[in-house]
């Protein structure tokens, strides 16, 4: 658990620095587009990010998994990476020939004063959603070489200088509106480049079309587990951003009532990633300790990494309720919901960071199939009520279906993880991380405003930190925190 402790520190201060790039940039598109320019970018971007996993048909999930069964000389290892890359294309061109056979249904589905800007940015979609499978392939492959702060940098940070570059450009005119949107979509070429490039240095890269090295029942079993993969995949992607999809048909504003969710979205995500760098960084540990049945391993690092999220959860749920008002105090006009939206959403991910690793371990468990069940549950589940809720309540009706949607899941994963095979992520010193969490929301509550926004979120949250830390310290609910800790103060050093 060590390892998977310091690689999950390392990816979560580039997840962080990758949330502060991100918090300047939503900032600076709230003063500088209007709410009907930040909600198209959005949905060209979110539209993208589903269908690329459509596109890429589990064959990442597959990569992630499967490479670590084979040894480096192997030759499946090659042509595992080959089929993800020839499949992206493929599907790619597929649905492409979809998307524009169906535009005009697909546009008039919009509001009749939104369907000229969707139409006009139309086949940037299909570029965006190869481009993303092409990232996700080399993502997962970087994964299973356990090169996850690597890959974390070119995703949260390296792309969003690029989106502050277009920015500064767009800004003193040197970009129109029209050219920004496109380069917003080109610049994910980037990380692409810089994934590719680090995976080339790997042990065992390479490709290979001779697809004859896997046997019969291998690739059986490939395509039984891809396909599962791409249903469970899709289904949780599209749980992620079918809210914000469906507001701009559906609620009366059109496109421009998204601008204020995306801003509430964003800062109840701010909360979440730590948990994906944590899971990111657990995976291939995991896998390969139930690839090797060393269930007593795979029990141990379960629980443990369940306390270090819980740990994470509850911190990050005290600092940025605390802060919101000082969020809210800098965003434009007509941004006045985003705080009770934050706090509707972050409900839903602290239950979902709080049940611990147990979507990882059941995709990578025999049982994998209930994930894909309950997912295709909920989707449906999903799209029902914000049909019902959006039209009447709006942003809210979508909030609060989303928040109810992911605590259903994973509350749902967490019975049936422990019904199957006894485990589930809480301690019996778990009370005592809420405890710490309680003094140190009560400090940074009863801290007086100081100054302006920037420098009170700068003191209340140190507060808050110090707080926390040393109720942790003295209380001590994760042993890995307590290790790494003496580690720090033994060698003088972070890592």
């Amino acid at each position: 658990m060590g390892i998977v402790f310091r690689q999950s520190i390392k990816t979560t201060i580039v997840t962080f620095t990758g949330a502060g790039l991100g918090a300047l940039v939503l900032y600076i598109n709230t003063h500088l587009l209007s709410k009907t320019g930040l909600s198209l970018i959005t949905t060209i971007t979110y539209t993208a990010a589903i269908v690329q996993l459509f596109v890429i048909m589990g064959t990442a999930n597959l990569i992630s998994v499967y490479t670590q069964r084979y040894l480096y000389e192997d030759e499946r290892r090659k042509a595992l990476f080959t089929i993800g890359l020839l499949t992206s294309t493929v599907g790619t061109l597929i649905f492409s020939a979809c998307f524009f056979l169906f535009k005009d249904s697909i546009v008039n589905l919009y509001k009749p004063e939104d369907q000229p800007l969707i139409s006009k940015y139309y086949p940037l979609v299909p570029v965006l959603v190869y481009i993303w499978s092409l990232m996700t392939i080399l993502d997962q492959y970087l994964i299973a070489h356990v090169k996850i702060a690597v890959s974390a940098f070119s995703r949260e940070v390296l792309l969003r200088v690029c989106n502050l570059v277009l920015l500064v450009l767009l800004f003193f005119n040197v970009l129109s509106f029209s050219l920004y949107v496109l380069f917003n979509v080109l610049i994910y070429i980037i990380p692409v480049i810089v994934l590719f490039a680090v995976s080339t240095r790997t042990k065992g890269f390479g490709f290979s079309l001779n697809f004859k090295v896997f046997s019969l029942a291998e690739l059986k079993d490939m395509l039984h587990f891809s396909w599962y993969h791409l249903l469970v995949g899709a289904s949780l992607t599209i749980l992620h951003f079918l809210d914000a999809l469906m507001l701009g048909p559906l609620d009366e504003g059109g496109l421009s009532s998204t601008a204020p969710y995306i801003a509430a979205t964003f800062l109840a995500t701010v909360m979440y990633m730590p948990y994906r760098a944590m899971s990111t960084s657990s995976l291939p540990i995991l896998n390969q300790a139930y690839i090797e049945k060393d269930m007593a391993k795979v029990n141990d690092l379960f629980t443990r990494a369940g306390a270090n999220i819980i740990i994470v959860a509850v911190g990050m749920y005290i600092l940025i309720g605390l802060n919101l008002d000082n969020a809210l105090a800098v965003l434009p006009e007509g941004y006045e919901n985003v705080k009770p939206l934050v706090l509707i959403l972050m409900l839903g991910k602290l239950i979902d960071m709080a049940t611990g690793l147990n979507n990882e371990l059941i995709s990578i468990s025999k049982y994998y199939k209930f994930n894909f069940r309950i997912a295709v549950f909920l989707l449906v589940m999903v799209y029902v009520l914000d049909r019902i809720y959006i039209p009447r309540y709006g942003v809210f009706g979508a909030a609060w279906v989303a928040t109810a949607s992911v605590s259903v899941f994973n509350l749902s994963k967490m019975i049936f993880l422990y019904s199957k095979m006894k485990l589930h992520p809480f301690t019996r010193k778990t009370w005592l991380i809420v405890l710490s969490g309680i003094v140190a929301a009560a400090a940074g509550y009863f801290w007086p405003y100081i100054l302006n926004p920037v420098v009170d979120t700068t003191l209340r949250s140190i507060v808050v930190l110090f707080v926390y830390g040393l109720m942790l310290i003295w209380l001590k609910p994760s042993n890995d925190l307590v290790v790494y800790l003496e580690n720090i103060k033994k060698d003088k050093k972070l890592f």
